[in-house]
């Protein structure tokens, strides 16, 4: 008989009149990966703030090793030997990688004073133990989000816990390092250590997963061996239904003839784009896929006026635009979905009306002031165009779950009108039914006439979801690729600048 390291009973979470939680249970074996799903909004993230010593159950009873627990804050948490990497980052951008990981727990010398040098000693055991490798030193904000995210995984595994919590942990990572992820993860699974791992990706939960529990609406589904399921019954299972077809059907033919936006020769002073050129059809989602750090983000960052050009020309509906900020991108009809929601995409503590509207502000005043009737009747009507779940309108919109978050990003840049909409990662870290929601309005898009881009590291998004693809390698196209050529291996070959067809690259463009 496995271990049973940890049980949750009875548990009910209520915020104000919502009920985040209703009698759900859950419980984890020493030495398992224990999957937790379900859509956004399901109260994954609830449950586990319980376990974390943010939340604490409005009823219900913790074990942790057959012993009844309260954890009350996150201190309560970590003595117990319960640790979280959570979603979001939670460094400090203008401390070290070292100062970071041993923020709150210095060693100290006799004197009372931090002892660097054990910090050291102790900081490159770690990274050998668990092959991660990062200049100590290094200011925080300066190193990739993929680094960032490998200093918060290191930071919790330096107090050898017991129970290990990750939540999204691979959204911002490259594929070397979602590998590295998974050696880390087997390494702690052999050292006894027990793993609960959240996920929307769904082939690493099958990769990782022992047994999994399901949550739908903030109560308990079930609990299954991961070996007894197959994609769809776990789908039926988070949502409700099967969904046979995550990707939907293109609403339209792509007519070939008619290009609604182009670019050629762009190129930067720093070298992440060379020559890029490529157009888009009426009818067709261009989906951009390459290994993380290639140009892509740059290459939707510059069209849309965030990034600096040394030249090149951008064309919409065969005019030639000058795009130097973004204030141009948007008087041109170029809006773009980024793909940090958080920091780059919303205003938090701001309600939902303010960032749906804010974008589009002119269209709403009277004079010098803002017609507020207006404004909510507008945010009304994207927020049902768009199915977002939304309490009130006036709460803010960190209040809603990771899906809902991204359709009022959408929503505020389809509120400009645009000819041209850029996604970067559009459904990293949201549910499989919000996926499938967000690809039915890509679609509906490009059917409309708007000239639909998408960069995507889900390699299967790019594939299920794209017209045509161009595979950037070192900030260059080294191939463009029709529907019919997309294969897994072939979209490889490119990204890791094996092959190269700049030649029809270029023709094409």
């Amino acid at each position: 008989m496995a271990e049973e390291i940890l049980r949750m009973d009875h548990i009910t979470k209520r915020f104000g009149g919502i009920t985040a939680l209703s009698d759900v249970q859950f419980s984890c074996n020493k030495g398992e990966v224990h999957v937790l799903a379900g859509e956004n909004g399901a109260g994954k993230s609830t449950i586990l703030k319980m376990l974390a010593g943010i939340h604490q159950p409005d009823e219900g009873d913790i074990c942790f090793y057959g012993k009844k627990v309260e954890i009350r804050t996150p201190e309560q948490s970590q003595k117990l030997g319960i640790a979280m990497v959570f979603q979001e980052l939670t460094l400090v951008g203008e401390m070290s990688v070292a100062e970071n990981i041993y923020l709150n727990q210095e060693p100290v010398n006799r004197l009372g004073r931090i002892n660097k040098k054990e910090i050291d000693q102790k900081l490159r055991e770690a990274m050998d133990r668990y092959d991660i490798h990062i200049d100590p030193e290094a200011l925080v904000n300066t190193l990739s989000v993929a680094q960032q995210q490998m200093t918060e995984i290191l930071k919790i595994l330096v107090r050898d816990p017991e129970l290990i919590i990750l939540d999204e942990p691979t959204s911002a990572l490259a594929k070397k390092e979602v590998t590295q992820l998974y050696q880390i993860i087997g390494n702690l699974i052999r050292a006894g250590k027990t793993i609960i791992f959240i996920s929307h990706r769904l082939e690493e939960l099958f990769e990782l997963g022992d047994r999994i529990t399901v949550f739908k609406d903030g109560t308990y589904v079930g609990t299954r061996e991961m070996k007894e399921l197959d994609q769809d019954e776990l789908i039926k299972m988070m949502v409700g239904r099967s969904l046979n077809n995550i990707f939907p059907p293109a609403v339209c033919e792509v007519e070939k003839d008619k290009t609604i936006f182009s670019v050629s020769g762009l190129s930067d002073a720093a070298h992440k784009l060379n020559d890029i050129s490529f157009e888009v059809k009426r009818g067709e989602i261009l989906g951009i896929a390459g290994l993380q750090g290639h140009g892509q983000t740059e290459l939707l960052n510059a069209i849309s006026g965030l990034y600096p050009l040394a030249s090149g020309e951008i064309r919409v509906g065969g005019q030639n635009v000058h795009v130097r900020h973004s204030a141009d991108a948007i008087a041109q009809g170029i809006a773009l979905v980024p793909s940090d929601r958080k920091n780059q995409g919303l205003m938090l503590e701001l309600s939902n009306r303010h960032n749906l509207s804010v974008s589009s502000l002119k269209k709403r005043m009277k004079g010098f002031l803002i017609d507020e009737s207006r404004e909510k009747e507008f945010a009304e009507d994207m927020k049902a165009k768009l199915s977002i779940k939304i309490g009130s309108m006036e709460l803010p919109v960190s209040s809603l779950s990771g899906g809902n978050q991204q359709k009022v990003v959408l929503g505020k840049e389809l509120a400009t009108e645009p000819k041209v909409i850029l996604f970067d990662e559009p459904t990293r870290g949201i549910d499989v039914e919000a996926k499938r929601e967000f690809y039915v309005i890509m679609h509906k898009l490009a059917a409309d006439g708007v000239a639909v881009i998408m960069n995507s590291s889900d390699m299967m998004e790019v594939m299920g979801m794209s017209s045509r693809v161009i595979v950037m390698y070192e900030g260059r196209i080294t191939g463009i690729l029709e529907k019919e050529e997309l294969t897994e291996e072939v979209i490889m070959q490119y990204e890791m600048g094996l092959k190269s067809s700049a030649k029809k690259g270029a023709e094409t463009a």
